[in-house]
């Protein structure tokens, strides 16, 4: 079984009912946090998800409101109370992820560096499909149709599997990535009439999910507009199967 934890529903926008990007996927033996956008840590925490307990932390990009509250994750896991972790835990991402982790210690020092080595980093490829296994999760990536570098992820997982969009707009990549998928978490990002290039709107989305042939289709990342509109109406001109509009803490199971 996958439990999914949708912490952050929104986007760069201060929202008070929106976190910015990130959810948890749980196996049972693993738990990875797919991006960490700022806030994640406190709705982590209302979760009660201990963030000592995640073994992954993958992102999408390296946009602000993806991976804020990584560096404050990082140096929380030097000065922890009560028991330190003492297993290594992984940063995973697309190429550019050593970068991004050099930029991070010269801003904040040593200080965010876990102890001991254990911190892991893989960098995925950006401009083609890869594939790595850790512990008893599959996880495959494709490029996005957003800014360079930018990453779709599929988690398969005892033959169930769970697509994430990251941002993107309209994606041939992401369509054959969430082939089949038993659940597609889509960003929508604005309502039809506010489409803007990088990104999707409903009936994309709805599009992306009919010709993958998924089973369930969760919109997320949504900015303001998107509460004023049925985005799940909109999308259902294009997808009959189930929809769901995501909101913060959201809990799913596939």
């Amino acid at each position: 079984m996958l439990k999914i934890t949708i912490l952050g529903s929104g986007t760069a926008t201060p929202d008070l009912h929106r976190n910015a990007s990130g959810l948890i996927i749980q196996t049972g033996a693993t738990t990875m946090s797919v991006d960490m956008g700022p806030g994640i840590l406190r709705r982590m925490c209302e979760a009660s998800i201990d963030p000592k307990s995640i073994d992954i932390i993958l992102l999408t990009h390296f946009h602000a409101d993806h991976v804020s509250d990584v560096a404050p994750f990082l140096f929380a896991s030097n000065y922890a109370y009560g028991p330190m972790r003492i297993d290594p835990f992984r940063l995973v991402g697309p190429r550019g992820l050593e970068q991004f982790f050099a930029a991070l210690v010269l801003a904040y020092g040593h200080w965010i560096v876990p102890s001991n080595d254990r911190l892991i980093r893989h960098e995925l490829d950006a401009d083609g499909e890869d594939e790595i296994s850790v512990s008893d999760i599959v996880i495959r990536s494709i490029p996005a149709a957003h800014t360079h570098p930018s990453l779709s992820y599929r988690l398969e997982h005892e033959g169930m599997s769970v697509t994430i969009s990251g941002d993107t707009d309209v994606s041939e990549n992401l369509v054959k990535l969430a082939s089949d998928t038993d659940l597609f978490i889509c960003e929508c990002s604005l309502p039809g009439r506010l489409k803007t290039p990088g990104h999707l709107v409903p009936a994309e989305a709805g599009t992306m999910a009919r010709r993958a042939n998924a089973k369930k289709l969760v919109l997320t990342h949504f900015y303001p507009p998107c509460d004023e509109t049925d985005v799940v109406q909109e999308a259902a001109a294009e997808f009959t199967g189930e929809i769901v509009r995501a909101h913060d803490h959201l809990v799913l199971e596939v």
